[in-house]
């Protein structure tokens, strides 16, 4: 790498520092860790905190209310509550963190094992777990403290034992997941042992799900703890604890309501805190493996590998094809990188573009080219771990890359809309299809329910459904491809949104169905007077519906220009190879179809020079040695390559003999 394109190497992200600000961004979370934390650390420091033990008797302050020498008043022998509490929920807590730590421990070997097991392991494990879920807990608790009254430590270890089922059953779901990854396919296959498989993988996965549980877990073992103590089976007199706390507070409930409610209070807080941490843990788990969108833009240096920037002559590849005046969007220098083990990974780098109100543009390339991460931060819709980490998006009035909170919902509501490759990414499988448009048109507009009906109908019309008041009526799973495909465009266009992205809309549609949405599309666009963004590497499909056309190659733009010019007279090579494996160019059967050789090179293993160097034709040792900046080659027609005459030359004779 030439130091025109050097990098510095950045060090590879603390994992254990990237979990805990995810988690602390839940500020409920952030909030029950706190609290309990404060409330464990004052169990344990009693001694410290309180003058005089537990035991303290003052007869002459007998079930009096709090005052600033008894914070929380005192019980019927004069004892002060807040004393008690404390010393009581080191006891309480202690067990409650006991069971926890039994049922986990239990619980997630025999989890993994089952799940990945599988077989008559998973059956053997299952049956057990099935028997210990059939199980009174309560009861059989009941009869354990009474045979063992003298061993508390033993009827904690059986609690743990009767919480551990339903945990079992919680880790054995994702590890059965796991197992059936290609990861974990390639590992065996790779002759690696089980138990790293095991240690290395799969608990690695299951571990979100295990924090949730546990947190769940010793919630309810507090619960079972403080009923078996009021029931009579806890520390024993005049020794406090908060079950027998709260016994003897609703025996003088009449008298003084204080010794009840300090005991309820302390337990119904822990228990809070307990739930929403085992929420919290769970987002940053969900957040973690399916890609919940990036929220803020950070500071970024490419790793090793990565080109962004400049060329080997310091010029920037700023080249913008549309006109200034009645510019919507402008991308300059946009470049998009997800996190990685070994620090940011570019995906998409120095793109630079815009589009016009009512302009329909499309991004056509490869899988693997950038396409959808340019497109999905513009929507400012990036999954987890990728973030606008150079340039500029300018939407109008809007900073797209620095929009946050009130503004950035503004943003995603009133300019642009995305529509997904899967249809039932827009439709919630719980909701009616009526209903869920309702509220995306109540949550802005201020409608009625009346009027939002109407206008739910009339939106149904507009995508051309037939029987828009049954298809409103109807759950996800009752609809076809095509249709869920009509409804997630309804949806996108429910807020009239000045820019409409569409993610390749036709892949998973069949090629009937595929006509009539792009039809769909383009009338909607010319209907409506928005902009329209399509991603796509059909180039049938493209030019149905689009006037410009932006091609990507290995994240950089190499070529954009009118689309019925770079169809025709294609300056790239990439371009021409794209436009040559076309099935329609096919005119003898019995040929086979053009292909390009080679793939798109990951993200980190781009060359220094031209990034389709190694599968062009046309290249030469001066593709190699430095970054191709864009030159413009023709009105509104730029191209990222050195020799686009010879490219464009060779391509119409290939044409003209076809």
């Amino acid at each position: 790498m030439n130091d025109a394109t050097a990098a510095v190497p950045v060090p590879p992200p603390n994992p254990l520092q990237t979990v805990l600000r995810q988690y602390l961004r839940n500020g409920l979370a952030t909030g029950a860790l706190i609290l309990l934390a404060v409330i464990v650390a004052a169990c344990f420091l009693a001694p410290l905190l309180t003058s005089g033990g537990p035991n303290q008797v003052d007869l002459g302050h007998s079930l009096a209310g709090p005052s600033a020498r008894h914070l929380l008043g005192t019980d019927q022998l004069g004892r002060d509550l807040l004393t008690r509490l404390l010393y009581g929920g080191r006891t309480t807590l202690l067990n409650a963190f006991v069971v926890s730590f039994v049922a986990v421990a239990v619980a997630v070997p025999l989890g993994v094992v089952a799940g990945y097991a599988g077989g008559w392991v998973d059956r053997v494990v299952m049956t057990v777990t099935d028997v210990g879920l059939s199980l009174p807990a309560m009861v059989v608790m009941l009869v354990v403290v009474s045979t063992f009254s003298g061993h508390p430590g033993l009827a904690m270890i059986a609690l743990g034992f009767l919480l551990a089922p339903p945990i079992v059953r919680n880790v054995r779901g994702p590890a059965l997941a796991v197992k059936g990854e290609l990861f974990v396919d390639a590992a065996v296959v790779a002759g690696v042992p089980s138990r790293r498989i095991i240690f290395r993988h799969v608990l690695l996965r299951v571990l979100g799900p295990v924090l949730v549980q546990g947190a769940l877990a010793t919630a309810i073992a507090l619960q079972f703890t403080v009923g078996l103590s009021f029931l009579g089976f806890g520390a024993k007199p005049p020794n406090p604890d908060w079950g027998s706390m709260i016994a003897e507070g609703s025996q003088v409930l009449n008298s003084s309501p204080w010794p009840l409610v300090s005991g309820g209070v302390a337990l119904g807080l822990v228990s809070l805190a307990l739930v929403l941490i085992g929420d919290g843990v769970r987002d940053v788990a969900v957040e973690a493996w399916s890609g919940a969108p990036a929220r803020r833009r950070r500071s970024w240096k490419p790793s090793p590998g990565v080109l962004v920037g400049r060329d080997g002559a310091g010029r920037r590849a700023d080249a913008d094809p549309t006109p200034a005046d009645e510019t919507l969007l402008t991308l300059r220098n946009v470049s998009v990188a997800y996190s990685a083990s070994d620090g940011p990974r570019c995906v998409a780098s120095d793109v630079s573009f815009s589009i016009a109100a009512g302009e329909s543009v499309a991004i056509v390339g490869e899988s693997g080219c950038g396409k959808s991460s340019i497109s999905r931060a513009i929507a400012r819709l990036l999954p987890h771990g990728g973030e606008i980490v150079a340039g500029s998006i300018q939407f109008d009035d809007y900073d797209v890359a620095t929009l946050e909170g009130r503004s950035l919902y503004d943003y995603r509501r009133n300019a642009v809309s995305y529509i997904a490759q899967d249809p039932m990414t827009a439709l919630d499988p719980t909701l009616r299809v009526g209903v869920l448009l309702r509220r995306i048109v109540q949550a802005g507009d201020g409608l009625s329910r009346k009027q939002a009906d109407a206008r739910v109908l009339e939106l149904l019309e507009q995508v051309q459904l037939p029987d828009p008041a049954g298809v409103a009526k109807r759950f996800p799973h009752e609809l076809s491809g095509g249709m869920a495909q009509r409804i997630g465009i309804a949806r996108a266009i429910a807020t009239r949104p000045r820019l409409l992205i569409a993610d390749e809309p036709t892949t998973a549609l069949d090629v009937t169905v595929q006509s009539e949405i792009l039809s769909l599309l383009r009338s909607l666009q010319k209907d409506l007077g928005m902009a329209l963004l399509l991603v796509s590497h059909d180039w049938g499909v493209v030019a149905q519906v689009c006037d410009r056309a932006l091609v990507m190659y290995a994240g950089e733009l190499v070529e954009h220009g009118q689309l019925s010019r770079i169809a025709h007279e294609p300056a790239h090579p990439y371009t021409s190879a794209l436009l040559a494996c076309r099935p329609s160019n096919i005119v003898d059967d019995d040929l086979p179809l053009p292909t390009i050789r080679g793939s798109v090179s990951a993200p980190g293993e781009w060359s220094t020079g031209c990034r389709f160097a190694s599968r062009c034709d046309f290249s030469t040792d001066q593709c190699r040695s430095a970054a191709i900046p864009l030159t413009e080659v023709g009105v509104e027609h730029s191209v990222r390559c050195l020799n686009p005459l010879r490219v464009g030359r060779e391509h119409k004779e290939v044409s003209e003999r076809a």
